[in-house]
C-alpha cells in the first residue's frame, strides 16, 4: 500500500512504459502468438483479455499490482519460515523494496514482476524436493508458481525454472522432472517462439549494447548490479541511487546479505553450492553484455541461438541474485538478534529496525515511485472510435497504426507509453517494433514493420501497405505527425484518432486462414486445463482425506 500509495483508490489507468491496461481488451490471435509475431507478452495478454471481460480493466490492473507485491512478500516470509518474525519481515521488505522492483515498475514490466514474485515460492518447493520430500503436495506447490511465472512472461518462466533446477540438480531424476514440468507450463510461449521464427527477422545484436546493465551508483557497475540496480534506461533511474549516502546504505544492506549467505551457524536456509551456482549464473547473465570483453559472446548468442534475444536486457536476470540476497539479509538479522539477546536481552528489539534499511536506502519507491506513477483516463473519442471499428467488423483486418512509432507521447498523459492501440482497438495491428534510443535504433523482428519503417513518403507507404495486405490505417492526431498513405479515404476523423480506408491491397494478409491461431489456442487450453485439473484433483483429494480423518477421530 505504501509503494502504490493513492494509486490504489484513484480512477483511471496507471500507464507507464510497457504497462498498458485498457478498459476492455479484445481477444486477438496475437495474445497466443497466432499472428506470427514474437511472443513477448504470450500468454500474459491472453489472461488479461479473459479476465477484464469479468473485471473492469482499471480494477484488474490494481489487483495484479497488489497481488504481485503482496505475493512476493508472502513468498519470502514462507521461504524464511524457520526464522523469527523480525528476520522474516526484513527479508520480505527487502524483496519488495529494492531498486529492481523500482526500476521494473518505472519501465512498466509488470509481467516480469509477476514472475519475480513467484521465485520465493518456487525456491521453497525446490528446497523441499531437495530434502527428500517428493510428495505430490510438494510438486503441486512447485507447479502453481511455475505456471504463474511462465504464463505472465517468457522471462519469468525461464527465471522460475532456473531457480528450481539450481536446487534440484543434485537429484537428477527430480531435476529432470522439474525441467519437464517447467517446459510443459511454458509451452504457450515456447511453441510460438520456435514456430514463428522462420517468418521473422533476426534479433538485432545492437540491442546487447543498448540494453546492457549500467552503473546507477557512484560505486561502479558491479556495485550497482550487486545492489539490484543498473537498468539500461537512464531516464527512469531513481535519484536515490546517485546519492552517495543513500547508496552507502545499499552497500551496507549488501554486506549484511553476503554475511548471512556465508554464515554457516544456526539454521542454514540455503545450501551453499546451489546458492553459489544460482547467484553466479544470475550475475554473469546480468553483466556479460556490459563488459566489452564478453559482449561479443552475447551478441553471437542473440544472433544464432533461438530465443537468445531474451538475454539482451541484462539487468532483469538479477532476479535470482536478489532472491538469495534477501534470504541472506534475513539470516543476518536473525543472527544479530541472537547475539544481541545474549549480551543485552532488553535491547534485542533494535534489530527489528534493520527491516527499515531498504526503505532508508530507496525512499522514492513510496507513493507511486515518488509521484512518478499516476492514473490517467483514455479520451472519450477513443471509445467512440472503437465502437465504429467494431461496427465495421475489423477484427480480422490488418490495421497499420500511424505515425509509425513504438512509444508515444499523448496530450492526455505526461509519460511516454507503449502505444495502447493494439490493446484498445479491434483489428490485427501493424505497429513499429523497433526501439529508438540515444545510442541508436534497435531493429525489430517484423519484416512488414521494417518495410513500413523504410518508407519515405505517402506513395511508397501506400505501396508497401498494399503489398502487405493492409486495408486500414489508424492515425494518432495527438502525437507527432508523419506521412499518411496516398489514396486513403477518411472514414472517421476526430481530435485524437482517425480511421482511414486504403485502396484494395494487391496481396492477401499474412496468416489469413492460417493454422497457427487455432493450434496455439488449443495448446494453451490443453496446458491450462491440465494444470487446473491437477490442482482441483489435489484439493478434492485433500478435502476427502480431511473428511476421513474427522470420521476416524470421532470413532
Amino acid at each position: 500500500m505504501v509503494v502504490l500509495g493513492p494509486l490504489v483508490l484513484d480512477r483511471g489507468f496507471i500507464l507507464v512504459g510497457d504497462m498498458v491496461f485498457v478498459p476492455d481488451q479484445p481477444w486477438k490471435d496475437a495474445w497466443t502468438g497466432g499472428d506470427g509475431g514474437v511472443p513477448r507478452a504470450v500468454p500474459g495478454d491472453a489472461w488479461v483479455s479473459l479476465l477484464d471481460s469479468v473485471l473492469p480493466g482499471a480494477v484488474l490492473q490494481r489487483l495484479i499490482l497488489l497481488a504481485t507485491l503482496i505475493g512476493a512478500a508472502l513468498g519470502m516470509s514462507r521461504l524464511t519460515a524457520g526464522l523469527s518474525f523480525g528476520a522474516r519481515a526484513a527479508g520480505a521488505v527487502l524483496f519488495v523494496w529494492n531498486p529492481y522492483v523500482f526500476e521494473r515498475l518505472a519501465i512498466g514490466h509488470w509481467a516480469l514482476l509477476c514472475g519475480y514474485a513467484a521465485l520465493p515460492w518456487v525456491l521453497d518447493a525446490a528446497l523441499k524436493l531437495r530434502r527428500e520430500d517428493a510428495s505430490p503436495r510438494v510438486w503441486l506447490h512447485l507447479l502453481l508458481p511455475l505456471a504463474v511465472a511462465g504464463w505472465a512472461s517468457p522471462t519469468g518462466g525461464v527465471l522460475a525454472v532456473m531457480v528450481a533446477l539450481a536446487f534440484t540438480l543434485s537429484r537428477w531424476r527430480r531435476a529432470a522432472a522439474v525441467l519437464a514440468l517447467g517446459l510443459w507450463v511454458n509451452l504457450p510461449w515456447i511453441v510460438p517462439a520456435f514456430g514463428n521464427g522462420a517468418d521473422q527477422l533476426s534479433p538485432d545484436a545492437f540491442g546487447v549494447a543498448v540494453f546492457a546493465t549500467r552503473s546507477d551508483t557512484p560505486w561502479g557497475l558491479l556495485a550497482s548490479a550487486l545492489t539490484s540496480g543498473g537498468i539500461w534506461k537512464e531516464s527512469i533511474l531513481p535519484a536515490d541511487r546517485a546519492n552517495t549516502w543513500l547508496s552507502l546504505v545499499s552497500l551496507a544492506i549488501l554486506a549484511l546479505a553476503v554475511w548471512g549467505l556465508l554464515s554457516r551457524r544456526g539454521r542454514v536456509l540455503l545450501p551453499p553450492l546451489p546458492t553459489a551456482l544460482l547467484a553466479g549464473t544470475a550475475l554473469v547473465l546480468a553483466l556479460v553484455g556490459a563488459v566489452e570483453l564478453t559482449r561479443p559472446l552475447l551478441e553471437w548468442t542473440v544472433l544464432h541461438v533461438p530465443g537468445g534475444g531474451l538475454l539482451r536486457d541484462g539487468q532483469k536476470w538479477l532476479a535470482p541474485w536478489v532472491l538469495v540476497a534477501c534470504v541472506g539479509f534475513a539470516v543476518t538479522v536473525e543472527r544479530l538478534g541472537e547475539l544481541t539477546a545474549r549480551r543485552a536481552p532488553q535491547s534485542r528489539n533494535w534489530v527489528v529496525s534493520l527491516a527499515l534499511l531498504p526503505v532508508m536506502a530507496l525512499p522514492s519507491l513510496a507513493f507511486g515511485l515518488g509521484g512518478f506513477l499516476s492514473a490517467d483516463e483514455f479520451p472519450e473519442q477513443w471509445f467512440e472510435m472503437r465502437q465504429e471499428m467494431e461496427q465495421l467488423d475489423l477484427a480480422e483486418e490488418l490495421v497499420v497504426v500511424l505515425p509509425f512509432s513504438t512509444y508515444r507521447r499523448f496530450d492526455w498523459t505526461p509519460r511516454t507509453i507503449l502505444d495502447p492501440a493494439p490493446r484498445f482497438f479491434p483489428g490485427r495491428m501493424v505497429t513499429e517494433d523497433a526501439l529508438t534510443t540515444r545510442q541508436g535504433t534497435v531493429g525489430g523482428e517484423s519484416a512488414l514493420a521494417a518495410r513500413v519503417r523504410a518508407t519515405s513518403d505517402g506513395d511508397e507507404l501506400a505501396q508497401v501497405l498494399s503489398e502487405g495486405g493492409v486495408r486500414w490505417a489508424l492515425v494518432h492526431r495527438s502525437s507527432d505527425p508523419g506521412p499518411t498513405p496516398t489514396g486513403a479515404t477518411v472514414v472517421s476523423a476526430g481530435d485524437q484518432v482517425s480511421l482511414l480506408k486504403l485502396p484494395s491491397p494487391v496481396a492477401e494478409p499474412a496468416y489469413a486462414g492460417h493454422w497457427r491461431p487455432t493450434t496455439y489456442a488449443v495448446l494453451d487450453l490443453v496446458v491450462l486445463s491440465s494444470v487446473a485439473l491437477t490442482l482441483c484433483s489435489a484439493m478434492w483429494a485433500r478435502g476427502r482425506n480431511a473428511g476421513y480423518r474427522r470420521v476416524l477421530c470421532k470413532q
